[in-house]
C-alpha cells in the first residue's frame, strides 16, 4: 500500500480472549476481526489441547493458542510429568465427551496463561467471548468489554524513530544517536545479532527473545504507543518473529498503524556479484580462491538478487551507508556513517615519525577487504626492513583504537572500491590512509577523500613512495579528521534521515 494511499492511523491495540479452542470459537474469531477492520491491532488468546506453537499472525491478528497449566506443572520430577499428563488427559476427554472444551478448565487456569501475554501485550481494552473468559479477565485485576462494544481512541504520538534490527558495526545506535543529538528527534535502535565486541544498543535481543511472542508483543505495544518512522536495516523485522522475520512481514501492521517505513543497507545485503563484477575491476566475486568464498558468493547473488527485486516494488525511502551501494539502488540517499569523535582521538605520535612505520590493516572479513591480494606485498616490504606490518582481526573496538592510534599508515578496503568505517576512524586518527576508493565513489562524495589511492597491483609502488615524501603523506593524514567531522560525526546523517522524519 503506498504510503500517500494510508487509512487513519489505527494505533489502539484489543486482546480477545476465549476459553474455548481457536479452533471452537467462531464467535471470538469473527470480533477478532471486527476489532482488526474497527482499526486496532489484536492479540487473539485461546487455550489449546496440549503443547501448541503460535499461529503465524495475520494481518494484525496475533494468534496465540496457549496449553493451560495444572498444579502439577510446578512439581519436580516424574510427579510433575506424570499428574500433568493424566490431568490433562481427563480434562481433554471430559471436554470432547461434554462437546464443551470450555469446561476442561476453570478461569484461574486461564487467566494463568493468558496474564504474561496481556502484560507483554498491554492492551486497550480486552474483550472476554464467555463467561470463564471473563471471569479470568476478573482474576487479573481487569475489565473485560463485551463483544462488538469496543471502538479505538485516536493516537497521535510525537515524531520518533526506530532502527533495526542490525546494528552492523553499531551503525545502528550511532544514526540514532545521531538523530537524536542534531535533528532533536527521539530515535533508539534494535540490535537482533549477537557480535563478538560490545557495541551500543538501545534495546537488544537475544536469539531466545527474537523467536518469544512475548518479545515481539512487547515490541508492538512500545512500536504501536510511540514510533512514527521505522527505517529497516537489511530488510529486517523490528517485531521481531511475530508476524515473520523480515520488514514485509509486519509492513501490513505498521502501515495499518500510519508508521512510516524506509529501508537502509550496508554492503552485501543490496551488493548484486554479477553488477559489481562488470564495474569494478578488483571484484571480490571475479574469481574467489576458497571453497567457502565461492559458496559466499553464490549465496549472495541469490540473496541480492530477491532483495533487489522487493526493493523494487517497495516505495518508501530507501538508504545506503556507502556511496559504493547506489550502483545497486541508484534512487537511494547516502547515510554516511558515523565516527564517534571524542573516542577517535588523534594519536600522540605523528605518522611516519618512526624510521621503520607500523602498518596496520584490520580485516572484519578479509575476503571483502582484498586481504589475500595485499598481504604478499606486505610481508615482502617487511622482510625488506621498510615496514612493521601487523594485521588485525576479533580485536574489541576499546583497543582498537589504540592500536590506530599508534600506528602510521592504517590500510581499509581494496577490491569493494568504497571507504568505510574503518578509513574514517584512521583518518579521525590522523593516520596516513590507504585505500582502493574508486572514482565513481569519490565522484559521490561533495570532497576530496584524504585517503591515499591504490590498488593490489600498485599497494607497494604507493607504499614506498609515502616513505620517500613522508611530509606529502602526513599532509594528506593532517586533513583526515576535519574531513570525518564534516561528513562522519553524525550532522550529515541526521540531515539525511531528516526530509524523511519531518516530511
Amino acid at each position: 500500500m503506498p504510503e500517500q494511499d494510508l487509512p487513519a492511523a489505527a494505533r489502539s491495540r484489543a486482546a480477545v480472549v476465549s476459553a474455548a479452542p481457536a479452533t471452537a470459537s467462531a464467535a471470538a474469531r469473527a470480533e477478532a476481526d471486527r476489532l482488526l477492520a474497527a482499526g486496532y491491532s489484536v492479540l487473539f488468546l485461546t487455550p489449546a489441547f496440549g503443547k501448541r506453537k503460535p499461529d503465524a499472525s495475520r494481518g494484525g491478528v496475533h494468534v496465540v493458542e496457549v496449553r493451560v497449566g495444572t498444579s502439577f506443572d510446578s512439581a519436580p520430577g516424574a510427579l510433575g510429568k506424570i499428574g500433568r499428563k493424566a490431568v490433562l488427559t481427563t480434562r481433554n476427554a471430559r471436554g470432547k465427551a461434554l462437546n464443551n472444551p470450555a469446561a476442561t478448565w476453570s478461569a484461574a487456569d486461564v487467566a494463568a496463561e493468558i496474564g504474561p501475554y496481556l502484560d507483554a501485550f498491554a492492551p486497550d481494552v480486552v474483550v472476554a467471548c464467555d463467561k470463564t473468559a471473563e471471569k479470568a479477565v476478573a482474576k487479573l485485576g481487569r475489565t473485560a468489554t463485551a463483544p462488538g462494544k469496543a471502538q479505538p481512541a485516536a493516537k497521535s504520538p510525537q515524531t520518533s524513530l526506530i532502527i533495526g534490527s542490525n546494528n552492523n558495526a553499531g551503525m545502528g545506535h550511532a544514526w540514532a544517536v545521531a538523530v537524536r543529538e542534531h535533528a532533536g528527534i527521539p530515535a533508539r535502535n534494535i540490535q537482533k545479532k549477537s557480535y563478538p565486541f560490545a557495541y551500543g544498543s538501545d534495546i537488544k535481543a537475544e536469539d531466545k527473545d527474537w523467536v518469544d511472542p512475548l518479545w515481539g508483543l512487547g515490541r508492538v505495544a512500545d512500536t504501536l504507543d510511540t514510533v512514527t518512522h521505522v527505517l529497516s536495516e537489511s530488510g529486517l523485522a523490528v517485531l521481531g518473529r511475530l508476524n515473520g522475520g523480515q520488514l514485509a512481514d509486519d509492513l501490513p501492521e505498521l502501515r495499518r498503524a500510519g508508521i512510516h517505513t524506509a529501508l537502509l543497507f550496508h554492503g552485501s545485503d543490496i551488493r548484486s556479484p554479477d553488477r559489481h563484477i562488470e564495474l569494478y575491476k578488483f571484484s571480490p566475486f571475479r574469481a574467489p580462491v576458497t571453497e567457502e568464498d565461492q559458496k559466499l558468493t553464490e549465496v549472495l547473488r541469490g540473496k541480492t538478487a530477491e532483495m533487489a527485486k522487493w526493493v523494487e516494488e517497495f516505495d518508501g525511502p530507501v538508504f545506503v551507508s556507502t556511496p559504493d551501494l547506489i550502483d545497486d539502488v541508484p534512487r537511494a540517499t547516502w547515510l554516511p556513517v558515523v565516527v564517534d569523535l571524542q573516542q577517535w582521538t588523534e594519536g600522540t605520535r605523528r605518522p611516519l615519525e618512526r624510521e621503520v612505520p607500523v602498518v596496520v590493516h584490520a580485516p572484519s572479513r578479509p575476503f571483502m577487504k582484498g586481504s589475500d591480494l595485499i598481504e604478499p606485498t606486505l610481508r615482502d616490504l617487511e622482510s625488506r626492513g621498510l615496514i612493521e606490518y601487523r594485521r588485525l582481526e576479533h580485536i574489541p573496538q576499546a583497543e582498537l583504537v589504540g592500536v590506530v592510534q599508534d600506528a602510521d599508515i592504517v590500510l581499509d578496503h581494496f577490491v569493494i572500491g568504497n571507504y568505510g568505517v574503518m578509513t574514517c576512524q584512521a583518518m579521525a586518527a590522523g593516520r596516513v590512509s590507504i585505500a582502493n576508493i574508486d572514482q565513481r565513489v569519490r565522484a559521490r562524495v561533495p570532497a576530496e577523500i584524504p585517503t591515499i589511492q591504490a590498488d593490489p597491483d600498485s599497494l607497494g609502488e604507493v607504499i614506498e613512495g609515502v616513505l620517500a615524501d613522508r611530509d606529502k603523506a602526513r599532509a594528506v593524514a593532517a586533513a583526515g579528521r576535519a574531513f570525518v567531522s564534516e561528513f562522519h560525526d553524525g550532522r550529515k546523517s541526521a540531515e539525511a534521515l531528516e526530509p524523511w522524519l519531518r516530511g
